[in-house]
Protein backbone atom coordinates (compact mmCIF):
# COMPACT_ATOMS: atom_id res chain seq x y z
CA UNK A 1 0.00 0.00 0.00
CA UNK A 2 1.53 3.81 -1.08
CA UNK A 3 0.23 6.47 1.58
CA UNK A 4 2.27 9.78 2.12
CA UNK A 5 1.84 9.56 6.44
CA UNK A 6 0.54 7.36 9.04
CA UNK A 7 -2.37 9.47 10.11
CA UNK A 8 -3.78 9.18 6.68
CA UNK A 9 -3.76 5.77 6.70
CA UNK A 10 -7.41 4.45 6.54
CA UNK A 11 -8.46 2.44 9.44
CA UNK A 12 -10.52 -0.49 8.13
CA UNK A 13 -12.57 -2.73 10.44
CA UNK A 14 -12.03 -6.50 9.63
CA UNK A 15 -15.20 -8.31 9.65
CA UNK A 16 -13.94 -11.31 11.39
CA UNK A 17 -16.63 -13.46 10.43
CA UNK A 18 -16.50 -13.33 6.66
CA UNK A 19 -12.53 -13.48 6.87
CA UNK A 20 -12.99 -16.89 8.73
CA UNK A 21 -14.76 -17.90 5.31
CA UNK A 22 -11.74 -16.80 3.56
CA UNK A 23 -9.46 -19.23 5.56
CA UNK A 24 -12.00 -21.95 5.45
CA UNK A 25 -11.87 -21.47 1.96
CA UNK A 26 -8.13 -22.21 2.13
CA UNK A 27 -8.85 -25.07 4.07
CA UNK A 28 -10.89 -26.55 1.95
CA UNK A 29 -8.24 -25.87 -1.18
CA UNK A 30 -5.38 -27.36 0.95
CA UNK A 31 -7.37 -30.92 1.45
CA UNK A 32 -8.34 -31.08 -1.88
CA UNK A 33 -5.03 -30.56 -3.49
CA UNK A 34 -3.17 -32.92 -5.75
CA UNK A 35 0.05 -31.87 -5.63
CA UNK A 36 2.63 -30.28 -4.12
CA UNK A 37 2.42 -27.00 -6.08
CA UNK A 38 -0.88 -26.88 -5.41
CA UNK A 39 -0.41 -27.04 -1.72
CA UNK A 40 2.23 -24.59 -1.85
CA UNK A 41 0.24 -21.87 -3.58
CA UNK A 42 -2.71 -22.12 -0.91
CA UNK A 43 -0.40 -21.71 1.66
CA UNK A 44 0.92 -18.69 -0.15
CA UNK A 45 -2.68 -17.54 -0.05
CA UNK A 46 -2.59 -17.77 3.40
CA UNK A 47 0.53 -15.83 4.06
CA UNK A 48 -0.72 -12.85 2.22
CA UNK A 49 -4.30 -12.68 3.44
CA UNK A 50 -2.53 -13.22 7.09
CA UNK A 51 -0.31 -10.13 6.63
CA UNK A 52 -3.46 -8.27 5.09
CA UNK A 53 -5.41 -9.04 8.24
CA UNK A 54 -2.81 -8.40 11.20
CA UNK A 55 -1.91 -4.79 9.42
CA UNK A 56 -5.89 -3.81 9.45
CA UNK A 57 -5.64 -4.98 12.92
CA UNK A 58 -2.30 -3.10 13.75
CA UNK A 59 -3.15 0.06 12.60
CA UNK A 60 -6.34 0.01 15.19
CA UNK A 61 -4.37 -1.48 18.07
CA UNK A 62 -1.85 1.67 16.97
CA UNK A 63 -4.56 4.38 17.01
CA UNK A 64 -5.63 3.19 20.41
CA UNK A 65 -2.04 3.53 21.95
CA UNK A 66 -2.19 6.42 20.60
CA UNK A 67 -5.29 7.54 22.30
CA UNK A 68 -6.93 5.75 24.66
CA UNK A 69 -10.07 8.54 24.16
CA UNK A 70 -10.93 7.80 21.31
CA UNK A 71 -14.11 6.04 21.24
CA UNK A 72 -14.84 5.08 17.75
CA UNK A 73 -11.41 2.71 18.14
CA UNK A 74 -12.88 1.91 21.25
CA UNK A 75 -15.23 0.32 20.20
CA UNK A 76 -13.36 -1.50 17.25
CA UNK A 77 -10.60 -2.58 19.73
CA UNK A 78 -13.67 -4.16 21.65
CA UNK A 79 -15.15 -6.03 18.90
CA UNK A 80 -11.38 -7.97 18.58
CA UNK A 81 -11.47 -8.33 21.75
CA UNK A 82 -14.58 -10.74 21.50
CA UNK A 83 -13.93 -11.92 18.22
CA UNK A 84 -10.11 -12.40 17.54
CA UNK A 85 -10.09 -15.63 18.97
CA UNK A 86 -12.40 -16.98 16.00
CA UNK A 87 -9.48 -16.56 14.12
CA UNK A 88 -7.09 -18.23 16.67
CA UNK A 89 -9.72 -21.25 15.95
CA UNK A 90 -9.61 -20.99 11.82
CA UNK A 91 -5.77 -20.30 11.83
CA UNK A 92 -5.64 -24.01 14.38
CA UNK A 93 -8.13 -25.57 11.50
CA UNK A 94 -5.55 -24.73 8.77
CA UNK A 95 -2.47 -25.96 11.02
CA UNK A 96 -4.14 -29.41 11.86
CA UNK A 97 -4.43 -29.74 7.43
CA UNK A 98 -0.83 -28.42 6.93
CA UNK A 99 0.78 -30.75 9.04
CA UNK A 100 -0.79 -33.67 8.25
CA UNK A 101 -0.51 -32.77 4.21
CA UNK A 102 0.80 -35.48 1.82
CA UNK A 103 2.64 -33.25 0.61
CA UNK A 104 4.40 -32.41 4.21
CA UNK A 105 7.92 -33.49 2.83
CA UNK A 106 7.83 -30.69 -0.20
CA UNK A 107 6.13 -28.39 1.77
CA UNK A 108 9.23 -28.72 4.75
CA UNK A 109 11.37 -27.98 1.81
CA UNK A 110 9.98 -24.78 0.51
CA UNK A 111 8.78 -23.26 4.20
CA UNK A 112 11.49 -24.99 6.48
CA UNK A 113 11.16 -27.62 9.20
CA UNK A 114 11.43 -24.93 11.65
CA UNK A 115 8.39 -23.28 10.67
CA UNK A 116 6.42 -26.31 10.82
CA UNK A 117 7.91 -26.92 14.28
CA UNK A 118 6.39 -23.26 14.98
CA UNK A 119 2.88 -24.63 13.67
CA UNK A 120 3.36 -27.81 16.01
CA UNK A 121 4.13 -26.19 18.81
CA UNK A 122 1.35 -23.15 18.21
CA UNK A 123 -1.24 -25.50 18.15
CA UNK A 124 -0.72 -26.89 21.46
CA UNK A 125 -1.85 -23.28 22.92
CA UNK A 126 -5.44 -23.21 21.30
CA UNK A 127 -8.40 -25.55 21.28
CA UNK A 128 -11.69 -24.24 21.12
CA UNK A 129 -12.73 -24.90 24.55
CA UNK A 130 -11.11 -22.11 25.15
CA UNK A 131 -12.24 -19.07 23.20
CA UNK A 132 -14.52 -17.33 25.60
CA UNK A 133 -11.34 -17.36 27.93
CA UNK A 134 -9.07 -15.64 25.28
CA UNK A 135 -11.69 -13.24 24.19
CA UNK A 136 -12.05 -12.42 28.25
CA UNK A 137 -7.90 -11.95 28.35
CA UNK A 138 -8.42 -9.52 25.34
CA UNK A 139 -10.89 -7.45 27.14
CA UNK A 140 -9.12 -7.34 30.44
CA UNK A 141 -6.04 -6.76 28.59
CA UNK A 142 -7.52 -3.38 27.15
CA UNK A 143 -9.01 -2.72 30.36
CA UNK A 144 -5.45 -2.33 32.22
CA UNK A 145 -5.01 -0.44 28.94
CA UNK A 146 -7.62 2.09 29.49
CA UNK A 147 -6.56 2.62 33.14
CA UNK A 148 -2.87 3.39 32.11
CA UNK A 149 -3.88 5.07 29.14
CA UNK A 150 -5.56 7.85 31.97
CA UNK A 151 -3.04 7.68 34.41
CA UNK A 152 -2.44 11.26 36.31
CA UNK A 153 -1.21 12.56 38.97
CA UNK A 154 -0.99 15.77 41.17
CA UNK A 155 2.34 16.93 41.25
CA UNK A 156 2.85 20.56 42.73
CA UNK A 157 -0.69 21.51 42.00
CA UNK A 158 -0.49 20.81 38.60
CA UNK A 159 -2.48 17.37 37.49
CA UNK A 160 0.29 15.73 35.03
CA UNK A 161 0.12 12.36 33.02
CA UNK A 162 2.78 9.69 35.36
CA UNK A 163 4.81 9.57 31.45
CA UNK A 164 5.54 13.07 32.08
CA UNK A 165 7.18 12.97 35.88
CA UNK A 166 10.68 11.02 34.89
CA UNK A 167 12.67 14.07 34.74
CA UNK A 168 11.52 15.12 37.79
CA UNK A 169 12.31 12.19 39.48
CA UNK A 170 15.70 12.45 37.97
CA UNK A 171 15.81 16.03 39.55
CA UNK A 172 19.16 17.38 41.28
CA UNK A 173 17.01 18.55 43.96
CA UNK A 174 16.38 15.84 46.46
CA UNK A 175 12.87 17.27 47.53
CA UNK A 176 11.56 17.62 44.03
CA UNK A 177 13.16 14.16 42.83
CA UNK A 178 11.61 12.77 46.80
CA UNK A 179 7.97 14.87 45.85
CA UNK A 180 7.57 13.78 42.52
CA UNK A 181 8.45 9.86 42.88
CA UNK A 182 5.44 10.05 46.15
CA UNK A 183 3.38 11.59 43.23
CA UNK A 184 4.07 8.98 40.66
CA UNK A 185 3.14 6.19 43.34
CA UNK A 186 0.62 7.93 44.63
CA UNK A 187 -1.60 7.33 41.75
CA UNK A 188 -0.32 3.04 42.12
CA UNK A 189 -1.65 3.31 45.45
CA UNK A 190 -5.05 4.87 45.41
CA UNK A 191 -5.32 2.20 41.92
CA UNK A 192 -4.05 -0.76 43.91
CA UNK A 193 -7.86 -2.87 44.27
CA UNK A 194 -8.07 -2.14 40.85
CA UNK A 195 -4.48 -2.99 39.65
CA UNK A 196 -4.42 -5.82 41.53
CA UNK A 197 -8.08 -7.25 40.65
CA UNK A 198 -7.38 -6.94 36.90
CA UNK A 199 -3.94 -9.37 37.90
CA UNK A 200 -6.11 -11.56 39.55
CA UNK A 201 -8.54 -11.85 37.09
CA UNK A 202 -5.31 -12.33 34.25
CA UNK A 203 -4.07 -14.87 36.66
CA UNK A 204 -7.52 -16.54 36.96
CA UNK A 205 -7.82 -16.31 32.91
CA UNK A 206 -4.75 -17.88 31.81
CA UNK A 207 -4.53 -20.69 34.40
CA UNK A 208 -7.84 -21.71 33.69
CA UNK A 209 -7.10 -22.01 30.03
CA UNK A 210 -3.58 -23.70 30.42
CA UNK A 211 -5.31 -26.62 32.57
CA UNK A 212 -8.12 -26.57 30.25
CA UNK A 213 -4.98 -27.68 27.50
CA UNK A 214 -3.60 -30.07 29.42
CA UNK A 215 -1.04 -28.12 31.21
CA UNK A 216 -0.22 -28.31 34.76
CA UNK A 217 0.04 -24.42 35.14
CA UNK A 218 0.38 -21.54 33.01
CA UNK A 219 4.05 -21.46 32.79
CA UNK A 220 4.69 -24.42 29.84
CA UNK A 221 1.89 -22.64 27.59
CA UNK A 222 3.49 -19.09 28.52
CA UNK A 223 6.26 -20.30 27.10
CA UNK A 224 4.68 -21.92 23.70
CA UNK A 225 2.77 -18.79 22.94
CA UNK A 226 5.92 -16.89 23.52
CA UNK A 227 7.62 -19.44 20.84
CA UNK A 228 10.44 -20.95 23.19
CA UNK A 229 11.51 -24.33 21.59
CA UNK A 230 14.99 -24.96 22.40
CA UNK A 231 15.08 -23.51 26.38
CA UNK A 232 12.68 -24.01 29.24
CA UNK A 233 11.66 -22.76 33.12
CA UNK A 234 14.58 -25.00 34.04
CA UNK A 235 17.23 -23.26 32.02
CA UNK A 236 15.79 -19.52 32.81
CA UNK A 237 16.09 -20.69 36.60
CA UNK A 238 20.03 -21.76 36.30
CA UNK A 239 20.13 -18.68 34.47
CA UNK A 240 18.84 -16.18 37.12
CA UNK A 241 20.86 -18.17 39.62
CA UNK A 242 23.95 -16.85 37.76
CA UNK A 243 22.31 -13.54 37.60
CA UNK A 244 22.01 -13.46 41.57
CA UNK A 245 25.68 -14.79 41.77
CA UNK A 246 27.74 -12.56 39.18
CA UNK A 247 25.69 -9.58 38.56
CA UNK A 248 24.12 -8.66 41.58
CA UNK A 249 27.46 -8.00 43.95
CA UNK A 250 28.78 -6.04 41.17
CA UNK A 251 25.61 -3.93 40.98
CA UNK A 252 25.75 -3.14 44.80
CA UNK A 253 29.25 -1.88 44.29
CA UNK A 254 28.22 0.52 41.38
CA UNK A 255 25.11 1.88 44.02
CA UNK A 256 27.71 2.37 46.71
CA UNK A 257 29.55 4.60 44.08
CA UNK A 258 26.71 6.40 43.26
CA UNK A 259 25.92 6.64 46.89
CA UNK A 260 28.95 8.34 46.95
CA UNK A 261 29.26 10.10 43.81
CA UNK A 262 26.13 12.30 44.70
CA UNK A 263 26.88 12.38 48.61
CA UNK A 264 24.12 10.57 50.35
CA UNK A 265 25.28 7.88 52.89
CA UNK A 266 22.41 5.35 52.74
CA UNK A 267 20.14 6.66 49.46
CA UNK A 268 16.32 6.10 49.96
CA UNK A 269 13.93 4.99 47.38
CA UNK A 270 13.50 8.29 45.49
CA UNK A 271 17.75 8.86 45.08
CA UNK A 272 18.24 5.83 42.86
CA UNK A 273 17.60 7.60 40.06
CA UNK A 274 20.14 10.11 40.05
CA UNK A 275 23.59 9.18 39.04
CA UNK A 276 25.20 12.62 39.20
CA UNK A 277 25.07 15.65 41.69
CA UNK A 278 25.66 17.51 38.27
CA UNK A 279 22.43 15.71 37.12
CA UNK A 280 21.76 12.81 35.17
CA UNK A 281 22.56 13.27 31.56
CA UNK A 282 19.92 14.42 29.17
CA UNK A 283 19.87 15.39 25.69
CA UNK A 284 19.67 18.42 24.44
CA UNK A 285 16.92 19.77 21.77
CA UNK A 286 13.23 19.69 21.47
CA UNK A 287 11.63 16.24 19.96
CA UNK A 288 11.53 17.48 16.20
CA UNK A 289 15.50 18.55 16.50
CA UNK A 290 16.60 15.02 18.61
CA UNK A 291 14.83 13.34 15.14
CA UNK A 292 16.67 15.50 12.86
CA UNK A 293 19.70 14.86 15.37
CA UNK A 294 19.11 10.61 14.32
CA UNK A 295 18.70 11.38 10.77
CA UNK A 296 22.24 12.73 10.60
CA UNK A 297 23.62 10.31 13.14
CA UNK A 298 21.84 7.26 10.85
CA UNK A 299 23.41 9.20 7.38
CA UNK A 300 26.88 8.70 9.02
CA UNK A 301 26.98 5.17 10.19
CA UNK A 302 25.50 3.56 7.54
CA UNK A 303 23.28 3.96 4.27
CA UNK A 304 21.28 1.10 5.08
CA UNK A 305 19.81 2.49 8.31
CA UNK A 306 19.70 6.20 7.12
CA UNK A 307 17.52 5.40 4.16
CA UNK A 308 15.08 3.34 6.42
CA UNK A 309 14.82 5.95 8.99
CA UNK A 310 13.90 8.99 6.55
CA UNK A 311 11.41 6.98 5.25
CA UNK A 312 9.88 6.77 8.67
CA UNK A 313 10.34 10.39 9.55
CA UNK A 314 8.63 11.77 6.13
CA UNK A 315 5.91 9.34 6.30
CA UNK A 316 5.19 10.21 9.99
CA UNK A 317 5.79 6.42 10.98
CA UNK A 318 6.78 7.51 14.80
CA UNK A 319 4.26 9.24 17.66
CA UNK A 320 6.90 9.65 20.14
CA UNK A 321 5.87 12.47 22.44
CA UNK A 322 4.36 11.98 25.88
CA UNK A 323 0.46 13.62 25.86
CA UNK A 324 -2.94 12.97 27.99
CA UNK A 325 -4.55 9.56 26.44
CA UNK A 326 -1.38 7.78 25.13
CA UNK A 327 -0.64 4.36 27.32
CA UNK A 328 2.65 4.99 29.10
CA UNK A 329 5.84 2.83 27.76
CA UNK A 330 6.88 2.64 23.88
CA UNK A 331 7.46 -0.46 21.29
CA UNK A 332 7.59 -1.15 17.35
CA UNK A 333 5.36 -2.73 15.54
CA UNK A 334 6.16 -3.84 11.92
CA UNK A 335 3.02 -3.66 9.25
CA UNK A 336 3.38 -5.36 6.66
CA UNK A 337 0.72 -3.64 3.85
CA UNK A 338 3.05 -0.60 4.66
CA UNK A 339 6.12 -1.98 4.27
CA UNK A 340 6.96 -0.20 6.73
CA UNK A 341 7.63 0.00 10.98
CA UNK A 342 5.54 2.31 13.47
CA UNK A 343 7.30 3.52 16.60
CA UNK A 344 5.41 4.57 19.47
CA UNK A 345 6.62 5.83 22.39
CA UNK A 346 6.49 8.90 25.03
CA UNK A 347 9.27 11.46 25.36
CA UNK A 348 10.04 13.44 28.26
CA UNK A 349 12.85 15.08 28.77
CA UNK A 350 15.12 12.34 30.01
CA UNK A 351 18.22 10.15 28.62
CA UNK A 352 15.22 7.65 27.61
CA UNK A 353 14.36 9.86 24.66
CA UNK A 354 17.57 9.20 22.84
CA UNK A 355 16.95 5.32 23.57
CA UNK A 356 13.75 5.35 21.94
CA UNK A 357 15.41 6.14 18.87
CA UNK A 358 18.24 3.58 18.94
CA UNK A 359 16.35 1.02 20.77
CA UNK A 360 12.91 0.95 18.88
CA UNK A 361 14.46 1.71 15.79
CA UNK A 362 16.89 -1.07 16.21
CA UNK A 363 13.86 -3.29 15.83
CA UNK A 364 12.01 -1.12 12.84
CA UNK A 365 15.42 -1.75 10.90
CA UNK A 366 15.31 -5.86 11.91
CA UNK A 367 11.59 -5.38 10.37
CA UNK A 368 12.57 -3.80 7.44
CA UNK A 369 15.85 -6.17 6.47
CA UNK A 370 13.88 -9.48 6.92
CA UNK A 371 10.48 -8.32 5.61
CA UNK A 372 10.89 -10.63 2.27
CA UNK A 373 11.43 -13.54 4.32
CA UNK A 374 8.37 -15.42 2.54
CA UNK A 375 7.09 -16.59 5.66
CA UNK A 376 5.81 -14.41 8.16
CA UNK A 377 5.82 -16.26 11.34
CA UNK A 378 9.75 -16.42 10.54
CA UNK A 379 10.43 -12.82 9.86
CA UNK A 380 10.51 -11.92 13.38
CA UNK A 381 12.43 -14.19 16.38
CA UNK A 382 11.31 -14.56 19.85
CA UNK A 383 11.89 -11.83 22.08
CA UNK A 384 14.97 -12.55 23.56
CA UNK A 385 16.80 -12.48 20.08
CA UNK A 386 14.39 -9.57 19.33
CA UNK A 387 15.92 -7.66 21.81
CA UNK A 388 19.26 -7.98 20.92
CA UNK A 389 18.17 -6.07 17.57
CA UNK A 390 17.18 -2.48 20.11
CA UNK A 391 19.32 -2.97 22.72
CA UNK A 392 22.38 -3.64 20.26
CA UNK A 393 21.71 -0.52 18.42
CA UNK A 394 21.87 1.44 21.53
CA UNK A 395 25.29 0.52 21.85
CA UNK A 396 26.57 0.87 18.28
CA UNK A 397 25.45 4.30 18.24
CA UNK A 398 27.75 5.37 20.97
CA UNK A 399 30.40 7.23 18.29
CA UNK A 400 27.37 10.06 17.46
CA UNK A 401 26.19 10.28 21.16
CA UNK A 402 27.52 13.39 21.56
CA UNK A 403 25.16 15.09 19.34
CA UNK A 404 22.82 14.76 21.78
CA UNK A 405 23.82 15.38 24.77
CA UNK A 406 27.38 17.79 24.02
CA UNK A 407 29.60 17.78 26.49
CA UNK A 408 27.75 15.27 28.47
CA UNK A 409 28.49 12.56 25.98
CA UNK A 410 30.73 10.67 28.26
CA UNK A 411 28.26 10.81 31.61
CA UNK A 412 25.81 9.62 29.14
CA UNK A 413 27.75 6.61 27.63
CA UNK A 414 29.09 5.67 31.04
CA UNK A 415 25.53 5.64 32.97
CA UNK A 416 24.38 3.41 29.97
CA UNK A 417 26.57 0.90 30.53
CA UNK A 418 26.16 1.10 34.64
CA UNK A 419 21.97 1.45 34.20
CA UNK A 420 22.12 -1.62 31.66
CA UNK A 421 23.83 -3.82 34.29
CA UNK A 422 21.87 -2.45 36.93
CA UNK A 423 18.44 -3.29 34.95
CA UNK A 424 19.36 -7.41 34.72
CA UNK A 425 18.87 -7.87 38.28
CA UNK A 426 15.61 -6.26 38.10
CA UNK A 427 14.47 -7.77 34.97
CA UNK A 428 15.71 -11.03 36.28
CA UNK A 429 13.15 -10.57 39.21
CA UNK A 430 10.32 -9.91 36.99
CA UNK A 431 10.42 -13.10 35.77
CA UNK A 432 11.23 -14.82 39.39
CA UNK A 433 8.07 -13.12 40.53
CA UNK A 434 5.82 -14.51 37.31
CA UNK A 435 7.51 -17.62 37.94
CA UNK A 436 6.13 -17.84 41.52
CA UNK A 437 2.72 -16.32 40.20
CA UNK A 438 1.49 -19.16 37.56
CA UNK A 439 2.57 -21.99 40.49
CA UNK A 440 1.07 -20.43 42.68
CA UNK A 441 -2.50 -18.96 40.54
CA UNK A 442 -4.77 -18.99 43.70
CA UNK A 443 -2.08 -16.52 45.77
CA UNK A 444 -3.96 -13.44 46.99
CA UNK A 445 -2.85 -10.10 45.88
CA UNK A 446 -1.26 -9.39 49.63
CA UNK A 447 0.57 -12.83 48.95
CA UNK A 448 1.81 -11.64 45.71
CA UNK A 449 3.22 -8.07 47.34
CA UNK A 450 5.01 -10.09 50.18
CA UNK A 451 6.66 -12.65 47.41
CA UNK A 452 7.85 -9.67 45.47
CA UNK A 453 8.98 -7.72 48.30
CA UNK A 454 11.09 -11.05 49.47
CA UNK A 455 12.56 -11.62 45.90
CA UNK A 456 13.10 -7.48 45.22
CA UNK A 457 15.63 -7.91 48.72
CA UNK A 458 17.53 -10.60 46.79
CA UNK A 459 17.63 -9.38 43.24
CA UNK A 460 17.59 -5.43 44.02
CA UNK A 461 18.68 -4.93 47.68
CA UNK A 462 19.55 -1.22 47.67
CA UNK A 463 15.96 -0.16 47.18
CA UNK A 464 14.92 0.67 50.89
CA UNK A 465 11.36 2.34 51.51
CA UNK A 466 10.70 2.12 55.29
CA UNK A 467 8.13 3.94 56.27
CA UNK A 468 8.43 6.85 53.63
CA UNK A 469 6.26 4.76 51.18
CA UNK A 470 4.23 1.65 52.66
CA UNK A 471 3.23 0.81 49.45
CA UNK A 472 6.21 -0.06 48.08
CA UNK A 473 7.78 -1.22 51.41
CA UNK A 474 4.45 -3.86 51.28
CA UNK A 475 5.44 -4.90 47.73
CA UNK A 476 3.88 -2.79 45.31
CA UNK A 477 6.44 -2.07 42.73
CA UNK A 478 5.23 -4.57 40.52
CA UNK A 479 2.26 -3.20 39.65
CA UNK A 480 4.07 -0.86 37.36
CA UNK A 481 4.97 -2.88 35.44
CA UNK A 482 2.66 -3.35 31.82
CA UNK A 483 4.46 -6.65 31.22
CA UNK A 484 3.54 -8.35 33.84
CA UNK A 485 -0.18 -7.35 32.87
CA UNK A 486 -0.40 -7.99 29.35
CA UNK A 487 2.71 -9.73 27.85
CA UNK A 488 3.07 -12.56 30.66
CA UNK A 489 6.56 -14.10 31.09
CA UNK A 490 8.10 -11.54 28.56
CA UNK A 491 10.79 -9.80 30.83
CA UNK A 492 13.23 -12.56 31.10
CA UNK A 493 13.82 -11.76 27.45
CA UNK A 494 15.27 -8.15 27.78
CA UNK A 495 18.17 -9.24 30.42
CA UNK A 496 19.06 -11.92 27.96
CA UNK A 497 19.16 -9.44 25.17
CA UNK A 498 20.93 -6.98 27.21
CA UNK A 499 23.54 -9.66 28.22
CA UNK A 500 23.92 -10.06 24.12
CA UNK A 501 24.07 -6.41 23.36
CA UNK A 502 26.96 -6.01 25.88
CA UNK A 503 29.04 -8.52 23.91
CA UNK A 504 28.17 -6.90 20.44
CA UNK A 505 29.27 -3.28 22.84
CA UNK A 506 32.56 -4.49 23.48
CA UNK A 507 32.77 -6.24 19.84
CA UNK A 508 32.58 -2.76 18.83
CA UNK A 509 34.99 -0.86 20.60
CA UNK A 510 37.48 -3.25 18.89
CA UNK A 511 35.89 -3.41 15.31
CA UNK A 512 33.24 -1.27 14.91
CA UNK A 513 32.66 -1.26 11.08
CA UNK A 514 32.89 -5.89 11.33
CA UNK A 515 30.46 -5.77 14.10
CA UNK A 516 27.94 -3.41 12.34
CA UNK A 517 28.04 -5.77 9.55
CA UNK A 518 27.45 -8.49 11.94
CA UNK A 519 24.42 -7.30 13.22
CA UNK A 520 23.38 -6.20 10.14
CA UNK A 521 23.58 -10.25 8.96
CA UNK A 522 22.04 -11.36 12.57
CA UNK A 523 18.95 -8.97 11.47
CA UNK A 524 18.46 -10.25 8.36
CA UNK A 525 18.28 -14.02 9.20
CA UNK A 526 14.82 -13.37 11.43
CA UNK A 527 12.93 -15.91 12.88
CA UNK A 528 14.28 -18.32 10.74
CA UNK A 529 16.31 -20.46 13.37
CA UNK A 530 14.69 -21.35 17.09
CA UNK A 531 17.09 -19.12 19.76
CA UNK A 532 20.51 -21.13 20.21
CA UNK A 533 20.85 -22.44 16.69
CA UNK A 534 20.42 -18.48 15.57
CA UNK A 535 22.59 -17.24 18.25
CA UNK A 536 25.30 -19.42 17.22
CA UNK A 537 24.74 -19.19 13.13
CA UNK A 538 25.56 -15.32 14.17
CA UNK A 539 28.49 -15.39 16.32
CA UNK A 540 26.58 -14.55 19.74
CA UNK A 541 27.83 -16.27 22.35
CA UNK A 542 24.41 -17.62 24.72
CA UNK A 543 23.80 -15.56 27.61
CA UNK A 544 22.47 -18.66 29.79
CA UNK A 545 25.91 -20.44 28.97
CA UNK A 546 27.99 -20.74 32.38
CA UNK A 547 30.76 -18.72 31.09
CA UNK A 548 29.09 -16.27 28.92
CA UNK A 549 28.40 -13.47 31.60
CA UNK A 550 31.38 -14.09 33.92
CA UNK A 551 33.47 -14.03 30.70
CA UNK A 552 32.09 -10.65 30.15
CA UNK A 553 31.69 -8.96 33.38
CA UNK A 554 35.48 -7.63 33.30
CA UNK A 555 35.56 -6.26 30.11
CA UNK A 556 32.79 -4.40 30.89
CA UNK A 557 34.45 -3.12 34.17
CA UNK A 558 37.50 -1.98 32.05
CA UNK A 559 35.26 0.03 30.16
CA UNK A 560 33.78 1.87 33.19
CA UNK A 561 37.47 2.20 34.55
CA UNK A 562 38.03 4.34 31.62
CA UNK A 563 35.89 6.93 33.34
CA UNK A 564 36.51 9.43 36.44
CA UNK A 565 32.96 8.84 37.34
CA UNK A 566 33.86 11.63 40.10
CA UNK A 567 34.11 14.27 37.97
CA UNK A 568 30.62 13.66 36.54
Amino acid sequence: MKFDKFSNVPVKKVNINSTCKKYDALIEKLEKATNADEAKKVVYEKFKLDDKINSDIQIVQIRNTIDINDKEINKLMDYYDANLPKLSEVDNKFSKVLVKSPFRKELEEEFSSYYFLKVENNMKTFSPEIMDDLAEENAISSEYNRLMGKATTTFRGQELPITKLDPFMDSKDRLERKEASEAYWEFFAKNEEKLGDIYSRLVSVRDRMAKKLGFDNYLKLGYLRLGRSDYDEKDVAKYREKVISDIVPLTQKLYKKQAKRIGIKKMAYYDLRLQFLSGNPKPKGTPKELIEKAQKMYAEMNKIPSKYFNFMVEHEMMDVEAKPGKIPGGYMTYIPTLKSSFIFSNFNGSSGDVDVLTHEFGHSLQGFLASNIKVPELRSPGYECSEIHSMSMEFLTYPWMKLFFEEDDPKYRYSHVVDGLEFIPYGVCVDHFQDWVYKNPHASHEQRKAKWRELEKIYTPQKVFGKENQFLESGGYWMRQLHIYVDPLYYIDYTIAQVAAFEFFVESLRSPKKTFKKYINYCKLGGTLPYKQLLKESGIANPMDDQTIPNLIPKLNKYLKKFDDSKF
